[in-house]
């Protein structure tokens, strides 16, 4: 197995054609899956700013998260879950972005930087909550009587609007996005 793993690169082709000035130029073409969107243009536009909204819900809600200043806090196995949660958030909004500069038929790698990315990145963020609320209820009960329990508790049911944004975005993917079709130019 090389270094360099490049998923797409039986995905294109090309073949030698000579230019006016008679110099040989490879001209380059797409051959592999094309995934095509259950809409159109202006459909896909009109689902632009819901998973915008997605993005910046999980985000706020990541921020307001760690604005409860708990005990915890000052524990590393408690607060580095907590961080690697924006890993997954700002990767969605990266997929948001190049979602947008694609066309409703879409390359493999354009879905999967995009629709793709931010399917995975939806799931990340669940399960990587889930971890962060595993890890503080463990705190909870280890260090029992060492903290302000009405801090520790509102830490802990902040966990819950995190996972409930990248929840409804699971249902609008659902929705919209599962009826992609793809179509094989091999």
């Amino acid at each position: 197995m090389s270094i360099l793993h490049n998923p797409y690169k039986g995905d294109y082709d090309h073949v030698p054609e000579m230019d006016k000035k008679g110099r040989f130029r490879d001209r380059f073409f797409y051959k592999g899956d094309l995934y095509v969107l259950p809409f159109d243009e202006t459909q896909k536009k009109k689902t632009y700013l819901s998973c915008v909204l997605y993005g910046i819900g999980m985000f706020a809600a990541l921020i307001i998260q760690g604005l409860v200043n708990q005990t915890s806090s000052h524990t590393l196995w408690v607060v580095l879950p907590y961080i690697l949660q924006y890993l997954p958030v700002l990767f969605f909004i990266v997929g948001i972005i190049e979602y947008i500069d694609a066309t409703p038929r879409m390359t493999r790698k354009q879905y999967d930087k995009g629709i793709g990315r931010m399917h995975f990145c939806a799931i990340a963020v669940i399960v990587l909550t889930g971890l962060s609320a595993v890890c503080e209820i463990i705190y909870l009960v280890i260090r029992r009587g060492q903290y302000d329990i009405k801090l520790e508790l509102l830490y802990l049911l902040l966990h819950i609007p995190v996972i409930f944004v990248a929840l409804l975005f699971a249902g609008y993917y659902n929705k919209n996005f599962s009826g992609i079709s793809i179509e094989s130019n091999k």
